[in-house]
């Protein structure tokens, strides 16, 4: 996924760490790209350190502020397979696209998987009507180049070209 961003001329933005983080920072690098990890002191002071594919580091305070730069510095989202921390990422991107908190940005979620996560959440949850009148916010993809075709498109569109 690194590797087609960062081909794409995208600057590939992750919270900097291991595992899939890693993984889109060293694909972005072998496509000769630039690649930003925010990371926290919370895990510095753990011994964590950020990734060795990461070209530019900036560490923030907290978890929750590092969720903020996050978001606020990305033009869109691209949503793998990841944990608790993953889904905390989507759900305070998709909220603030949606209450315009932030300018309109493509969140894409990578990976069959997420349709069916969405879609359940969206027969669950008891604010439903509003959950589900913002599911066009969402896209979905399958392969890297469809990601790359989404976010292009997206932010076309949203800077009226």
């Amino acid at each position: 996924m690194g590797y087609a961003l960062a081909e794409a001329g995208f600057t590939v933005v992750t919270g900097g760490y291991r595992g899939v983080m890693e993984a889109a920072s060293h694909g972005a690098k072998e496509a000769g790209g630039t690649t930003i990890g925010i990371t926290t002191d919370y895990f510095a002071a753990r011994n964590l350190k950020a990734n060795p594919y990461v070209d530019n580091e900036i560490m923030v305070p907290a978890y929750a502020d590092r969720l903020v730069k996050l978001i606020t510095i990305s033009d869109g989202y691209v949503i793998m397979r990841g944990g608790s921390g993953t889904l905390s990422e989507l759900f305070f991107s998709w909220e603030q696209v949606k209450n315009g908190s932030l300018p309109l940005r493509p969140i894409v979620l990578y990976g069959s998987h997420w349709k069916r996560i969405i879609d359940f959440l969206a027969e669950e949850l008891t604010d439903e009507l509003s959950f589900s009148s913002h599911l066009n916010l969402l896209h979905y993809a399958n392969r890297p180049e469809e990601v790359v075709a989404l976010l292009e498109k997206s932010l076309k569109r949203q800077r009226g070209l």
